[in-house]
């Protein structure tokens, strides 16, 4: 009787797994057919020379990767090189000014509010206003920078250019993408520092830690899961970041901070063979999948060490 029961429970809780894989299988599917087979499409359409207005396809094989790293390695290793310098500047300026803003605004008062909203406020507006206003404002002449520094006497202003070096550009640009998108991840830290219990602050305190004992030994060792995965979509963004590059590129007629994500944006515009874009796509998604598994298990050790 009890072996009965058992098999029974048994049955029971497999048929309630089973009966949630039926609720997700039409979800699953259209993510498969929408989102991931036309994704997985990339690998092949690379080994063809192509165009979206015309049906022939003319087979390369590796020809555009041979491209690539043999005839136009100095391109490659700029674009490559420009990538590795955006997601650098903003990594570590957006890391440090998003936890230090979070702690400002940490206490739920009026005006804490008012100035979340106030950082919150320049991702409602599109990245083509933002680009084009923050390019006006570089502008060697008639940018408000310029004229600025003009006014405080500045040797070199008005007339400098921001974008007479490649790190110069690609960091003029980290400015206006942490201008345009720090909201977020301010909103995300200050909801991980609201989790973190006030008893467990005010016996620190009864304990006699200050204020940076009880930053460093309380609130940053809790603080970390968060601040890792925030990490996370930080180089990832900045390795996808292509809109400000581009439209403030438009304006400024420089090239040569062009990162990768920005090449492939001005390719699918301008060009008429798409193999040799997929092709960079394809070396795209292999070199961040690589960084990204590398990041995320240094980051997992970092935590485990910290936290134990």
């Amino acid at each position: 009787m009890s072996q009965k029961v058992n098999l029974n429970k048994i049955k029971l809780k497999y048929k309630r797994k089973y009966k949630y894989v039926v609720w997700i299988l039409p979800s699953l599917f259209g993510l498969l057919l929408l989102s991931v087979y036309p994704r997985l499409q990339i690998f092949p359409m690379s080994l063809y020379k192509w165009s979206p207005v015309s049906s022939i396809k003319e087979y390369k094989g590796l020809h555009y990767y041979k491209m690539m790293f043999q005839y136009n390695i100095d391109n490659t290793l700029l674009y490559a090189k420009n990538t590795i310098m955006y997601i650098f500047f903003l990594f570590a300026i957006q890391t440090v000014l998003s936890f230090l803003l979070a702690l400002a605004l940490q206490k739920n008062t009026k005006h804490n509010r008012i100035f979340r909203a106030f950082f919150f406020l320049p991702m409602v507006f599109s990245s083509t206003m933002i680009s084009l206003t923050w390019a006006y404002m570089y502008d060697p002449n008639l940018g408000i920078i310029n004229a600025l520094l003009g006014k405080l006497s500045v040797d070199g202003f008005p007339g400098f250019s921001f974008f007479q070096k490649n790190w110069m550009a690609v960091l003029c640009i980290v400015i206006v993408h942490i201008w345009a998108n720090i909201g977020y991840p301010i909103t995300i830290l200050t909801s991980g520092l609201n989790t973190i219990s006030e008893e467990v602050m005010e016996a620190s305190r009864i304990d006699g830690a200050n204020a940076w004992q009880s930053f460093w030994k309380i609130t940053f060792p809790l603080m970390l899961p968060t601040a890792l995965r925030l990490s996370l979509l930080t180089v990832s963004t900045g390795a996808m970041a292509s809109d400000y590059i581009v439209m403030i590129g438009s304006r400024s007629m420089e090239k040569d901070y062009d990162t990768w994500a920005a090449v492939l944006y001005k390719g699918v515009l301008n060009s008429t063979d798409y193999g040799s874009l997929c092709a960079k796509c394809v070396v795209m998604f292999f070199v961040l999948a690589v960084f990204s598994l590398i990041q995320y298990l240094a980051l997992r050790k970092v935590e485990n060490a910290v936290l134990g």
